[in-house]
């Protein structure tokens, strides 16, 4: 399942109604946190953009990832990590892995340095 992009039943505030609410995203697995949880990535059109990080937010063009169906351009949040129980993931949309290799390796790359940066905060400041 690493490396596959899924819909998802995804937790997130809304703030019309200022509550918890729920709705089907993309996410990309990176990873297994156990028997029957997956680590994410959240995939987002983040429609304020003063809530993207222009480095950590990895741009994704709709004509870019045909087979991921995006109708407009997204984010992989790659500084966004979760945990979802893989009841939570209820189809599978492509083996971005597989099918964007270079976009993959961009993503991880970029999670990885976030990783790095913030395990170096935790310890130094």
């Amino acid at each position: 399942m690493i490396g596959k992009a899924y819909v998802s039943t995804f937790k997130y505030y809304n703030n019309r109604t200022h509550r918890l609410d729920f709705k089907n995203r993309p996410v990309l697995i990176i990873g297994q946190a156990d028997s029957t949880d997956y680590v994410i990535l959240p995939v987002s059109r983040v429609t304020n953009q003063n809530n993207l990080d222009h480095h950590y937010d990895v741009v994704l063009e709709p004509e870019q990832v045909p087979l991921l169906h995006l109708k407009e351009r997204s984010f992989v949040r790659t500084h966004k990590q979760s945990i979802v129980n893989a009841g939570e993931l209820t189809r599978e949309i492509v083996d971005f892995r597989k099918e964007y290799p270079d976009i993959y390796r961009t993503i991880i790359a970029r999670m990885e340095e976030f990783q790095k940066n913030l395990v170096v905060n935790a310890l130094h400041k």
